[in-house]
């Protein structure tokens, strides 16, 4: 089993808008509700690999209610803790036009200490029967930013390998407690490092840093540029798919679940790294992280990948 820690859920509603113009009467061409957070998304992705996965964190409200059977009724097992608080609600315009979106995120209520000890039981409980656990995405007040160093301290004393998708200081404190993962996109890892990445080079010298302080494993996303793995034994770039993008959100997500689902499998770095991008490109293609196994499987023979070293 897997399991998805999502710290800030949301009910993600996507606004479709041929040409949006701020300031301006917009029509809405097109709109969908889905149950959001980077934790329930790589959830989402690793349903449709047909994994066993059981997603957790905080939720409360009539929001909190909506995600929960939201997940339900897709076939994923949840355990959340339920706050007093309602969850958040993020909005995204999506321009047709120019391909543009335009992110409206809440910042999430304050979570108050008995929560947290509630999600600590549950942090414990769950990685005994997990394989793999997943920490990803934005914290809401109320939390520090050693949040997930605590977390994943407590899923490692038992025995489950883990993924940190976080950014800035959230990122450099989660390393401390080495999860055997980690995934940032370049722009995350130059603003938590607070440098600027020249070229190829620099940024695998930035990642086998990572692996120095005991990270197994460092995947970088660039856009258009592809990705990058360094591991103690690899590094390993795998170029862009050329697609239609619909909408770049989820392509991360989608990327560490596979990562995940091939970590569970004992899948090969190559064969796992190869499923990641395929993973993400149909998300940019499709602009959801709803997918369907055969259309993975489809993406992942056009992905082409090179060892650097």
């Amino acid at each position: 089993m897997i399991t998805t820690v999502t710290l800030n859920p949301a009910v993600d509603k996507t606004i479709e808008i041929h040409g949006f113009k701020p300031g301006a009467v917009n029509r809405i061409a097109g709109t969908r509700i889905e149950a959001g957070g980077k934790g329930i998304n790589v959830s989402k992705v690793l349903k449709s690999l047909g994994a066993d996965t059981l997603s957790t964190g905080f939720v409360g409200g009539e929001n909190g209610k909506w995600i929960n059977q939201c997940l339900k009724n897709e076939g994923i097992e949840t355990d959340f803790v339920w706050i007093d608080q309602e969850t958040r609600t993020n909005i995204k315009i999506v321009d047709t036009k120019t391909s543009i979106i335009t992110d409206i995120n809440d910042r999430g209520k304050p979570i108050e200490a008995v929560y947290l000890e509630d999600l600590y039981g549950q942090v414990e409980k769950w990685a005994e029967k997990s394989e793999v656990m997943v920490f990803a995405g934005s914290i809401p007040d109320g939390l520090t930013n050693t949040i997930y160093t605590d977390l994943i301290e407590v899923a490692r004393r038992k025995g489950c390998k883990t993924i940190l998708d976080a950014e800035g200081e959230q990122l450099l404190q989660g390393i401390g407690a080495k999860p055997y993962m980690i995934k940032p996109n370049i722009d995350e890892l130059e603003n938590a490092l607070k440098v600027k990445i020249n070229n190829e080079d620099d940024l695998i010298t930035y990642c086998k840093d990572f692996i120095q302080k005991g990270i197994h494993i460092v995947v970088v996303s660039m856009g258009e540029e592809g990705a990058l793995l360094v591991s103690n034994k690899h590094v390993l770039r795998a170029e862009k798919v050329s697609v239609e993008v619909k909408s770049t959100v989820g392509a991360g997500d989608s990327m560490v679940a596979a990562f995940a689902y091939g970590m569970m499998k004992d899948y090969s770095l190559e064969e796992t790294f190869k499923l990641a991008v395929a993973a993400a490109t149909l998300s940019v293609k499709k602009g959801t992280t709803l997918h369907q196994i055969h259309e993975i499987e489809g993406f992942k023979e056009k992905v082409r990948m090179r060892k650097l070293k």
